[in-house]
């Protein structure tokens, strides 16, 4: 019998990952001319910070990203200018990868501060509304938890409180809206940007073909698979898109790969390898669970998974983050006819009734 080596990746942030594995902000660096990485920080959170990108263009800088919503990392931003000649009031334009906070939170700050445009993908803005309602927010999340199939009792500790969402003020609107395949800086007419939907409905990555460089945001990371969920409201199939988009950047490794989080890397096919192996093992666990216990819900399919801290551990927004997962897989095999779903006993809570889901295996 033959063992076919696993496909690897080729660390070439160095130094980023030497930070990462003594749990430190990494250093600013010029990757390329006219082209750096600024760590900014991203507090209480595993992923730690957010590489933000500058590019240099010729009347001033354009940056990838700006980070989430708080004065330390507003300081890390402004240090990591100053360091490399530049001030905030230099910023251009920002080119959002996509609506997430620790992406697109300081946009608006920078905005504020310099004058900048803010650009992303028309679907992710469309998801950014002026007002923030937190009792619907909250309202809807319970709804989807006992859809879920959530029990009442366990019900207090999932509840995310939509305050929390409104406590940094509103999200800033996109100026511009980019579109797949555009070429969105004028004065860098070598960068292009490349719709990879999955992780959000808008996400871009974007294409320096003058340097030879995937300015990735989430969509393709060194060492983590990124969240592919299904959210409040959602319709679709979100990890089928994301393999789907995830797949149409093999053939670019002659690019290094400059990932939002962690550190910098080569050998995009092995990656996306390396991805889909994830994906397929974890779709065959859910289906394993489902051929165990037929009719489960989302939530109880959820606890039979291999969680990196331990289903019991996973509390919280965590654990809501991972229903959500298992969701996007349970869809997946559904669209792939390995499953079907079929609602059952309704609940009344808080005067409504709610369905719940269930997830039945089927035959091949």
């Amino acid at each position: 019998m033959t063992t076919t080596a696993r496909a690897q990746i080729t660390v070439t942030g160095i130094a980023q990952k030497e930070a990462w594995q003594r749990r430190e902000m990494p250093p600013v660096e010029h990757v390329r001319p006219g082209l750096w990485s600024i760590p900014v920080i991203f507090p209480n959170n595993p992923l730690r910070y957010v590489n933000v990108y500058v590019i240099e263009v010729p009347t001033g800088v354009v940056l990838v990203d700006a980070g989430w919503p708080v004065d330390e990392a507003w300081a890390n931003l402004n240090d990591g200018l100053a360091s490399i000649g530049y001030d905030i009031t230099d910023v251009e334009g920002v080119l959002v990868t996509h609506n997430h906070a620790d992406h697109l939170g300081l946009a608006g700050r920078v905005r504020d501060a310099s004058g900048a445009w803010v650009a992303m993908h028309r679907l992710d803005a469309e998801e950014i509304s002026d007002q923030v309602d937190p009792a619907k927010m909250q309202l809807r999340g319970e709804s989807w938890l006992i859809r879920a199939g959530v029990e009442i009792a366990d019900m207090p500790s999932l509840i995310i409180d939509a305050g929390q969402f409104v406590d940094f003020g509103r999200p800033p609107q996109a100026d511009r809206l980019i579109e797949d395949g555009e070429r969105p800086l004028p004065g860098a007419p070598a960068i292009r940007a490349l719709w990879t939907p999955g992780h959000s409905p808008g996400h871009l990555c974007f294409i320096d073909d003058e340097r030879n460089v995937l300015m990735s945001g989430d969509h393709l990371l060194p060492r983590i698979s990124p969240h592919i969920s299904v959210h409040l409201g959602e319709e679709g199939d979100p990890l089928g898109t994301y393999l789907n988009t995830l797949n149409s950047l093999r053939g670019l490794n002659e690019y290094e790969v400059l990932p939002a989080h962690e550190y910098r890397f080569s050998g995009v096919d092995a990656r996306v390898e390396q991805m889909n192996e994830h994906h397929e093992d974890r779709l065959s666990e859910v289906l394993t669970a489902i051929h165990e216990k037929p009719g489960s819900t989302t939530y109880e399919i959820s606890s039979h998974l291999t969680w990196s801290h331990g289903w019991e551990n996973t509390q919280g927004m965590l654990r809501h983050a991972a229903m959500g997962e298992t969701l996007a897989h349970i869809v997946h095999l559904v669209n792939r006819g390995l499953i079907e779903n079929q609602q059952i006993d309704g609940r009344l809570y808080e005067g409504q009734m709610i369905r719940t889901d269930a997830w039945f295996a089927t035959a091949t």
